[in-house]
Parts: structure tokens; sequence; C-alpha cells
């Protein structure tokens, strides 16, 4: 009776779950956009008053603030169930994909499954629990965090230190195209490749010019033949710039790089190699700097984690969806809860494709589906191992 409770409590609120969604989609929050996510936060905040959770603000400068709730059942010392989502989006202030339409099959709109949708599927949820009366016996937090899209690196502290008091955790990235859950997800390491030549008139200089833009050119080739689809080893320069004009020779140029690994020796393999990149420079006249700028660890596919996956995969059959486990490339914050040592799933949140993209969409049904999922595997991964 109780999880019939939860379905019905889930039907009768889709009108207020995409009311939700549209006002989250249609407000612009860029990570570096404080103002932005943290409206973001204060939507969600109003939508979980009358659930009974308490919210922490954790107060940021360079990015939004943090947001915690946890429930009645919340005590430290208490092992909890802990929840994970971020409120920011890759999509820049000036971005002209600033629009949300429903066409009654998809949503589309910034954000929507990167990851508003899953914002709204956890905090809908966390409405049918309290419907009944549940948060008064599961002790839970959920993390709303403001700075996933960069690498986390204020957040990561927090939601590391809130994993280690939990014996569990849940991220609402999207779900698969077919009903995939992740239980493991590739490592990354992220680096900015800084080349210095020297300035001089392009008309005088002839071919012996000492070009930053053409040693950064060089480096590049060298970088991308980095890549080995055999090993799962990524490597992308992703962003470059460098030079002030068409008649100037570059006497800097600078490129950002994304790489990915599946294991923590593939990971120094590849960081020897870009180093030994940077360091071998072959226009006479240049140098280079390598810098790391962010560092993620992979998300093995353990046993906890596949133990987790069985309940949720449970639960979905009994409500007539789709599960499939599955190993993600990309990364996320269920990166963080993995390194606690407890067993993290990921992709709760509803299914869509092309994030990233102005073409980001969501399946509309798969919203009311995946709030149900989630609302029930809660309750039975709780009762699993707390038991």
């Amino acid at each position: 009776m109780m999880k019939e409770s939860l379905i019905a409590f889930v039907e009768k609120s889709q009108k207020e779950q995409f009311r939700l969604l549209e006002q989250l989609v249609l407000q612009q929050s860029f990570s570096r956009f404080k103002e932005g996510v943290d409206a973001v936060g204060q939507m969600i905040a109003a939508s979980l008053k009358g659930t009974g959770m308490t919210i922490e603000v954790v107060k940021e400068t360079e990015v939004g603030d943090q947001l915690i709730f946890r429930s009645p059942a919340y005590r430290v010392g208490i092992p909890s169930v802990l929840l994970v989502g971020h409120m920011d989006t890759v999509y820049p202030v000036e971005s002209s994909f600033d629009w949300y339409r429903d066409d009654g099959k998809k949503v589309f709109g910034p954000g929507v499954i990167d990851m508003k949708g899953g914002l709204v599927t956890a905090v809908f949820a966390l409405k049918a629990l309290a419907s009944c009366r549940l948060l008064e016996k599961i002790p839970l937090a959920f993390i709303c965090n403001s700075d996933e899209e960069i690498g986390s690196p204020a957040s990561a502290p927090l939601i590391r230190t809130e994993a280690e008091r939990s014996l569990l955790g849940l991220g609402f990235e999207c779900g698969g195209l077919n009903g995939e859950i992740v239980t493991g997800r590739k490592g990354e390491i992220g680096y900015l490749l800084a080349v210095k030549g020297q300035a001089g008139h392009a008309a005088f200089v002839g071919s012996e010019k000492a070009s930053a833009i053409l040693e950064l050119a060089h480096k590049i080739i060298d970088l991308e033949r980095l890549n080995d689809d055999r090993k799962g080893i990524v490597v992308n320069v992703g962003v470059i710039t460098g030079g002030i004009g068409p008649n100037t020779v570059a006497d800097s140029a600078v490129a950002e790089i994304d790489t990915r690994f599946m294991e923590l020796v593939d990971a120094e393999s590849t960081a020897m190699k870009i180093e030994q990149i940077a360091l071998e420079c072959v226009v006479p006249g240049t140098r280079a700097e390598l810098h790391r700028t962010l560092l993620r660890l992979p998300m093995v596919q353990s046993a906890g984690n596949r133990e987790l996956f069985q309940i949720v995969s449970r639960e979905a059959g009994m409500l007539g969806l789709l599960c499939r486990e599955e190993l993600r490339s990309g990364v996320s914050d269920a990166s963080v809860i993995a390194e606690a040592g407890i067993p993290v799933v990921d992709g709760l949140g509803p299914i869509g494709d092309c994030d990233h993209s102005e073409k980001e969409y969501m399946v509309r049904d798969s919203l009311s589906d995946r709030t149900k999922l989630a609302a029930h595997s809660i309750l039975s991964s709780w009762n699993h191992f707390s038991n």
C-alpha cells in the first residue's frame, strides 16, 4: 500500500512537476552566474516547504550558494541516504538557448536534463515520501550544489564529508535513452597548457618566427594522438586562445585539455605523455608550461554499486520501466560520493539526450516515471542497507 500511495502522489502532482521544471529551465544558471544559480536554489527550497526538511545554506562568493536539505529523521551519527543534484548549467548568460518548449512528447530547454529535470525528480520523490510520512523514518540529506559543471571545486569537500556519513548515494543526472542507470564512470583530469613565444611584425620575421600559436598547433596534434579507444582513454583539446591580430606573431597561446580514463594507471601514463609534449618544443624560441586544473577519480563499478543497482532495477521492473546498467564516460558528483567507499548509482534523473547543446531534450513521460522510481528506490535501498 505504501508504494501505491507514492505512485498516486506522483501522478497527481504531474502538473506541478512540469511547472517547476519550466521555472527552473527559464532561470539562467551558468556556473559563474551566481545570482541565477541562487535563484534556482530558492525555487527548490520553496518547493520543498511543507516536507519537514530543514535547509542549511553554505554561502559562497565566486559561485552560487550550496544547499543541504535534511529530513526530520536525519541525525549526525546515524548513517543516511545521500541525494545529490547540481543547479548550474553550461550555457553562458548571453546564450540564445534561453527558451522552454513542450511538444507533448519531448521537452526542450537549457539544462532540461542536465540537470534541472533531475532536480525536479528528486524534489517530487521527496515530496511523495513526505506525503506518506516516510521522511520521519528515513534519515536523508539532499545536496543541491552550484558548481558541478566546472568540476565542483567548492562543493566537492562538502559532498565528500556528507558521503562519509552516509549508507549510500543516489545521483540525479539524466538517465540513458534505454533506461540506463550508471554504476560506474570514467575519471577525469583537466589541464591548461600555456605556450610562450616572441612577438614580432608578421611581415618581417619570416619563417623562423617564434610563434606560440604554431608551437601550440604542433602540440595539439600530438595530444590528440594520445586517444586510445581500446583502453578507453580520451584526450580532447576543447578551448584554444592566443594572439592579438593576424599581422602579429603570437607571443602567447593557451589550450584547455580534458582527459578521461578508466584506470588510474592509464591516467598516470597519459599524464606523463602530456607532460613530455609540454616540455618538448619544436619551434625555436618557444617554451611551455603545463598546469593541472581538475581531478576526478573514476567511479568504479564496485560490488556495492551493483547491489544498489539491483534494488533500483527491481523497483523499475515492478513499475514496468526499462532499466539497464551503464558505465558512463562523463563524470559527475557521484564520483565524489564513490570516494567514500559507499554504494552509489547515478542517472536517476529523467531520460533525454543532446545535453550541452542547443538540441537538449527530455522524454516527457520519463519525468513522472523516474520520480516514481526514485521514491521507490530511496525507500527500498534504505530498508535494504540499514538492516
